[in-house]
């Protein structure tokens, strides 16, 4: 038998997105299912200062294939001058992950102007 398109997979797919405000991302623009870093890093530095009536940021979003969107973990990694890791490592399916640490580390070398959070 073939397998049925809603069986879980297993595999992780990770995407990233960035929000002008990323305390409500919902105001200003919002950009989702981003494929690298270096896209989500050239988006955030569009960001044009004077719509900054939020804080700007860079998150992940982590999707399991064969699983609903809703069951995604997301978080903001990247968020104003602060790099926060700390929540990272309170939600087990990103601080486990091989791949968002990696994420993790980069972002920590491309902006080495921001405070390290790690809580």
């Amino acid at each position: 038998m073939g397998k049925k398109a809603d069986q879980k997979t297993g595999k992780e797919i990770l995407t990233f997105t960035v929000a002008e405000c990323g305390e409500y991302h919902s105001l200003g623009k919002y950009y989702e299912n981003i494929k690298t870093l270096d896209e989500a890093v050239n988006l955030y530095q569009q960001i044009p200062p004077e719509r900054m009536n939020g804080v700007p940021s860079i998150g992940i979003n982590l999707h399991v294939g064969g699983t609903d969107k809703m069951e995604d973990v997301q978080a903001d990694i990247l968020s104003g001058d602060e790099i926060d890791i700390g929540f990272i490592n309170l939600i087990p399916e990103l601080c486990g992950n091989p791949e968002v640490q990696e994420v993790v580390k980069a972002i920590i070398e491309r902006f080495p102007d921001k405070e390290v959070i790690d809580y």
